[in-house]
């Protein structure tokens, strides 16, 4: 409903914190700062054993791009940010848009500051992404 009533809206983020062990600590340093690591989830509408007819997804390839460019850009400018690209079956709310991105930001035992810390670089990846800007060598 809120992307029919704003079309203009280019960018879909769905953000979550991830589940893990109470001994699994997904913290980094940027800028002198403790950050919560954050990662790029993508639904790909598919098991091993093919598509999931009712789960269809035009914006695949689009959000798949869209998170690997985010991914390198996060490892170009924030090295140790970016935990692995995760890969799941079902859809989620990646056929919104084809530039959704599903982001679990640190875990259930990451401090609300960690988090805070995390949005800064995120928000500058995404901008760098989005403004086409070529990475520093």
């Amino acid at each position: 409903k809120l992307l029919a009533e704003n079309p203009g809206i280019e960018v879909v983020i769905d953000l979550h914190r991830d589940g893990v062990r109470e001994d699994t600590r997904l913290v980094t340093e940027v800028n002198g700062k403790q950050t919560a690591k954050i990662m790029f989830f993508n639904g790909l509408s598919r098991t091993a054993k093919g598509p999931i007819e009712y789960l269809e997804n035009p914006y695949l390839a689009d959000n798949l791009a869209f998170s690997f460019q985010m991914q390198a850009a996060c490892n170009e400018y924030y090295p140790g940010l970016a935990r692995r690209i995760y890969l799941k079956a079902y859809r989620y709310n990646m056929h919104l848009c084809p530039k959704t991105l599903l982001i679990e930001m640190g875990a259930q035992n990451n401090t609300v500051e960690e988090m805070k810390n995390a949005c800064e670089p995120l928000a500058h990846v995404l901008d760098l992404v989005l403004s086409g800007e070529e990475p520093k060598r």
